[in-house]
C-alpha cells in the first residue's frame, strides 16, 4: 500500500516523497532523519498507536505537514484536529483525488529543492 501511494503521489504532485516508512519508532527515527515537508501516515494500525506515533512525530518534527490515510472503516469522526497532531485524515473510501486535493491543499507552495 505504502508503495503504490507514494508512487501515486509523485506522479500526480510536485512532491517528492521521502521515503516509504513503517510505524512506530522505526517511523519516527526514520522521519526525523529523512527532514520531509510531508508525512502520510497509513491508519492500518491501531488507531491509539496512531495517534501515539503522530504525537510523537509532532513533537519532533512540528514544521511537518502529516496526513492519515485510513483504509478500515471506523468512523474517523473529526480526528483531524490540533490535538491529534494531525493535518488532515483521508478516508480510502474518499478516493485517491480527495488526497491529492488534501495534499495540495495544506502544502501550496513548491516542494524545497
Amino acid at each position: 500500500m505504502r508503495g503504490a501511494l507514494r508512487h501515486f503521489i509523485e506522479a500526480t504532485t510536485p512532491y517528492k516523497v521521502c521515503d516509504a516508512i513503517g510505524y512506530g519508532v522505526s517511523a519516527i527515527r526514520k522521519a526525523t532523519e529523512a527532514n520531509c515537508d510531508l508525512i502520510l501516515l497509513h491508519l492500518g494500525m491501531t488507531l491509539q498507536d496512531s495517534l501515539v506515533t503522530v504525537s510523537r512525530l509532532r513533537s519532533k518534527l512540528p514544521h511537518v505537514k502529516i496526513v492519515g490515510f485510513s483504509s478500515l472503516s471506523y468512523d474517523l469522526g473529526n480526528r483531524a484536529s490540533p490535538s491529534t497532531g494531525f493535518d488532515a485524515i483521508i478516508a480510502q473510501q474518499d478516493g485517491l483525488s480527495k488526497l491529492v486535493e488534501t495534499l495540495k491543499a495544506l502544502m501550496p507552495e513548491p516542494p524545497r529543492e
